[in-house]
Order: C-alpha cells, then structure tokens, then sequence
C-alpha cells in the first residue's frame, strides 16, 4: 500500500554543518558531486549535492528525489531542491546556509494559510562526520530551527568531479519594460497619483526605493522546464518549504511545463468540447465547479468568438471534423444573442437556461427561445467577439457545402440586420466597418462591398497607427488591447475571404501591427506576441520566442486559487494605477504590480488571460477550472502562421 505522508512540516531554510573534512579536502571537493542517501519524516530518498566555487567560498546545491512511497498532490512523485552556501567551521568541519522561501503567491491551500510571519524564511542546521568505515564517506543530519528538531539522516559518498552545468540550475530573468522615466515626467505623475499614493493598499510601498524610481519588469521563470517534460510525473519543490501551499505552487508550474503545447491544445480543445461550452447556449462558461457546474459568462459573446476562431483555425490546421461541429455549436449561440431580445438594435450580452423569474438584468426569453434568459448589456466589446465568430463560422461552415444550410442563411440574414439596425454597428467606426465588410462577405452584394471599401477609406489611416492601443511606463489598456488584436485578426480574415477591390488591406493592417509592435515589444505578450511574430511588416522573432514561452507558461488545467503575490518579501507595488485615465482609483481598484510574474502565477487563472493586465499580482479563490478559448486562439493562430509546431 503507498504510504501517502501530509505535505506538511519540514518547512525549512537550510544551514548544513560538515565536520570531518579538512580545509584541504573541501578544496578538493570543490566542483565536485556527492551522492546522498537519506530518510526524514516523509520517508527514504536519494540524490546529490555539489560544491560549486564562486570566489567567495562554496556554493552548493542539494537535489533529492522521495522514492515510490512518497506522493504529493495529485499522486505524483516528490523532489526537493534547496541551495546555499559552505564554509569552514570549528573542529575542521563546514557550515552550510541557505533560505528557502515560505511565502511566495499563493495565499490559502489545503488548510493552510499564508500569514505576514511567512515572509520570513526557516532555517535548518546539520553535522555530517567521516563514516567509521571509510574517510571518503560523509553522514550525519540536519536539524530544522523550527520547530527545532532533527529531520533527516543522511550519508554522501562516492564523489565525482562536477559537469560544466551544475546539477541545478535556476533559470529566472527579469527585463525592464520601458525606459528610464525622466525626472520632470515622474515628478509630474507622482503629483498626479498623489492621491492613490495616500491609499492604504498602496502607503506602505511608497517609500520603497523601486516605488520612488520605477521600472517596470518582467519576469520569466523557466526553472524546470526541461526537468517536468522529463519527469511529467513528478512535483520539484524548489528553494521553498514543504506544504500544501508550496506543493501546490509547484504543480502549477509543473501543470504548465509538463505537456508540450500541442498536448495542452488537445486538453483544452477536448475539455471546451465537453465541459466548457453551455450545452443550452453554445456559449463559453465563465468558469466550471468541480461539481462540473458552469457558471454564465458576462462576457460570453466576446469568448465564444475567440474560441470559434480558434476552431477554425484548428481545421485550417488539422481538418479534424469536430472543430466544425463546435463552431456550428457555438454559431447557434451567437445568433441567438442576436435575435433573442426581440429588437433588432441591441443584442443579449449572454444567455443561460431559464431558471424561472429572472430579475433584471437578465430577461425571459420568448419564444422559439422560452427555454432561455438573457442578460441585458451589449456591447461595443461584445460585439467584437460576435463579429470574429460570425465571420469564422462563414468562413468555415459557408464557403462550401458542410450541410449546414440554414445555419448559413440566419448567418447572411444577421450580417444585413445588423448593419441596417444593430446601434453598436452605426456610426463612422470600426464596428460599422466590420459590420459592412462582413455582410459584403455573406452577401456578395456590389452595393455593400462598395460600402464596405467607402468605409475602409475613413478607418484606414488609424488602423496604419495601431488603432488606440498603447503602453507608457507601466500603463495600457489591457482590455482594449486585446479588442485591437481581436479586430486586426477580424479584418485580416475578411481581407482573406472578401477582398476590397483595388484596396490593399493587408498592407494597412501590417503597418498597424509593426506600430503596436514598437509600443509593446518588451512586454510578455500571448496573442498579441503570435500576431508579431508574423502579421506585420517584418517577422520578429522575440515576439515568436516570447508567444512560445507564455503559451508555455499556461497550465492545463486551470485551476482557480487565491493568489496575492502582496505575501512576498520582494512585493512591490507600482506607483501608477490601471486605467489611470478613468480618475476613480479611490472608489475602485486600480493597484497593480510593478513587476509582470509568469503567467503560473498570475493572470492564467481567469475565463481569458489576453484581456487581463501582465501587471496584476493576485487572484480570488474558487474550486474552479477556467476554460481555455484564450489558450487555444493563440496556440491555433501561432500553428496557422508557422509560428508554434505541434511539439513546442
């Protein structure tokens, strides 16, 4: 029977004492590797541990693999790793320090909760003498100053010279994202945000030095990578203590590392098939509980357009039938939006199954739709979603003959409604250009194509500029952002499917990449970074190699947990709000990070993470896993382009 130990206790920071050797021997020992053979509370475990010299003394890292009758979280093997450094100590020994970290993101796991005490690390302290038997041979233990007792026995024999690569290796960088702020223009935002320095969120970091001169950074942390697609099964806790939480944290990594991008495509692709998408609606759930429950998304009209785009991609791809049908699915869901209110100027933001006296804003629906309610609020975002997944769905069901008839025909009806009556499709914009153009598609009516080209004139030249999309300093408009990127994948389609005569569109719309390229460049992007790489004027391969590692970084499942990286040592909050621009950061929350954390341990763990900040630093706790239309829009759009292969 596999013993199963708490994931509890051994919370440690290391000091390891070596009696025995020499100043001599240890100078030897220098770049060498020692096997280690040992047993704590868990249970036995093997590995080693290396000498590694830095000018200043020794370094040393210790890995350690619990054998079969140790399990973590999710049945999966258990490892260790911690560093530090060596030094001699009284009576020929050696002391070895190190800090392993108690608080990192998550704050609640598994009945344990992080409290500001946790920001401080542990230590453990040990003896290691020459064995009786052999002088080459080294054991004794090491003992943790909290609670303060001995934790593990342990022997190290049989050393060897060290590789050129030590036996690990942390792999973490952090990048400014924008310039050096000139003084007159800090001075100048510190006065203006002298009132969201007063709050209390933000008042104990106003005097931090990183506050008071500000670059905001991102942070890749690729520790493991190569390690979790080696061992798919194991969990590596790494330089922190042994809990649920600090198990927890690791899986999550590992959730993301493990499986290649196309394994993780698979996953969500079968998972949004058969969980994700309300079989009422045909629209994307907010989130699915454990119960497999799911929730109506707010935002339900612009998600399920992104994962019908990215359904059609797969098929582009791949051909595979199935992500025909889920487009034909979710386009029944989208229609619906439109026709079920009953007045063709507005359209229903999202939809849910009757549950019977709906109070406002949601609204019965009547018939053919009384099994249904409504929810009032379209809008300009979600029209967005529903004009990629109405182009898409013509794209990938109308074209050509795939059986689907009178879906096509409400698809060509809708388009021509909504550019005569829809209000969110009036006016000079771009919905009004996306609304023709669209409708040119369905039609082929000469008179709409040549409202469509009239209107691209008006639209062209701020679409050259990269629309109204910007970053300064650690300030965007991360939602509008994504919008933008919706949109240009939207026109760029269309410029596909219906040509603009004698317009060349593409070129405009590559232009309007490269200027959202300048301003974004040294910010960690998802969909954003695959457009990059490919849709503008010139290829770039960072933008490629950054879309690689945040895809990478999402973990499959997603998992909601509670997450407030405010429980690190290291926190520090950015001086500048979110949204700055809507001046009402006293009344609602507009604190961000000064630092972007991998995608692990922040923004993943939500309905769609290509809308939300890189600067956001926590998290609500839910027994949840988030669909993954974000995930799949961006990994399809990248395979379409050349951009991901299958085995990322």
């Amino acid at each position: 029977m596999m013993k199963r130990f708490p994931v509890l206790g051994l919370s440690a920071c290391l000091a390891v004492t070596a009696i025995g050797l020499s100043p001599t021997s240890l100078a030897a020992a220098n770049g060498t590797v020692w096997s280690v053979e040992g047993k704590d509370a868990r249970g036995n475990y093997t590995g080693q541990i290396e000498f590694i010299p830095d000018g200043n003394g020794f370094r040393f890292v210790r890995v350690i693999d619990y054998g079969p009758s140790v399990v973590a979280e999710d049945q999966r093997g258990l490892s260790w790793v911690w560093q530090g450094r060596a030094a001699p100590a009284a009576g020929g020994g050696y002391t070895l320090q190190a800090a392993l970290q108690k608080a990192d993101f998550i704050t609640r796991w598994g009945g344990v909760v992080r409290t500001a005490a946790d920001k401080v690390p542990a230590a453990v302290i040990g003896q290691f003498l020459p064995a009786k038997q052999t002088a080459t041979t080294l054991q004794g233990s090491f003992t943790i100053l909290q609670p303060g007792e001995t934790a593990a026995q342990e022997i190290w024999s049989s050393s060897t010279p060290g590789a050129a690569d030590p036996i690990f290796q942390l792999r973490v960088t952090e990048s400014p994202t924008h310039n050096v702020i000139p003084k007159t223009t800090l001075d100048s935002l510190f006065r203006s945000y002298a009132s969201f320095h007063q709050l209390p969120e933000v008042q104990s970091y106003v005097n931090k030095p990183e506050f008071r001169n500000p670059i905001h950074t991102a942070i890749s942390d690729r520790t493991d990578f190569e390690y979790y697609r080696e061992h798919p099964d194991r969990l590596r806790v790494v330089d922190k203590v042994i809990d649920p939480i600090s198990v927890h944290e690791t899986l999550i990594r590992a959730d993301a590392y493990r499986a290649s991008l196309g394994a993780k495509a698979d996953y969500f692709d079968q998972a949004m098939a058969d969980k994700a998408i309300d079989p009422a609606t045909g629209l994307v759930f907010e989130y699915v509980e454990t119960n497999g429950k799911g929730l109506p998304s707010h935002d339900a009209a612009l998600w399920t357009g992104a994962y019908m785009a990215s359904q059609y991609l797969r098929h582009q791809v791949t051909g595979e039938q199935p992500a025909l049908w889920n487009i034909a699915r979710s386009a029944q869901g989208i229609l619906t939006l439109l026709e079920i209110t009953g007045d063709p100027t507005v359209f229903a933001r999202t939809l849910r199954q009757a549950q019977g006296n709906p109070v406002e804003p949601w609204v019965a629906g009547r018939w053919p739709y009384a099994r249904l309610e409504w929810k009032r609020g379209g809008n300009n975002d979600m029209f967005k979603g529903i004009m990629l997944g109405l182009t898409t769905a013509q794209a990938a069901l109308c074209d050509q003959p795939t059986g689907n008839d009178a879906l096509c025909q409400r698809i060509k009806d809708a388009s021509v409604r909504i550019v005569q009556k829809l209000k969110e499709a009036q006016g000079n914009t771009y919905n009004r250009l996306a609304a023709l153009w669209l409708s040119a598609y369905t039609t082929r009516e000469p008179v709409l194509i040549t409202a469509a080209k009239k209107e691209w004139g008006r639209q062209a030249f701020l679409l050259s500029m990269g629309g109204t999309t910007f970053y300064s300093n650690g300030t965007a408009d991360w939602s509008g952002t994504h919008l933008s990127a919706v949109q240009y994948l939207l026109f760029n389609l269309l410029s596909t499917k219906q040509p603009l005569p004698n317009v060349d569109t593409r070129a405009v719309l590559r232009r309007g990449v490269e200027a959202t390229y300048r301003s974004f460049a040294r910010m960690p992007m998802g969909l954003w970074g695959v457009i990059f790489a490919k849709l503008g004027t010139i290829p770039h391969a960072d933008s490629a190699n950054q879309a690689l590692w945040r895809l990478r970084e999402v973990p499959a499942p997603k998992t909601q947990v509670e997450i407030d990286h405010r429980i690190s040592a290291d926190y520090v909050m950015s001086p500048f709000p979110s949204a700055p621009w809507k001046n009402d950061w006293t009344k609602n929350e507009r604190t961000q990070s000064l630092r972007s954390y991998p995608l692990f341990e922040a923004s993943t763990h939500t309905v769609y993470a290509w809308k939300q900040s890189p600067l956001e630093y926590k998290a609500r706790i839910m027994e949840a896993e988030f669909p993954g239309a974000d995930y799949l829009l961006a990994y399809w759009l990248g395979r379409s382009l050349g951009v991901l292969n299958v085995s990322d």
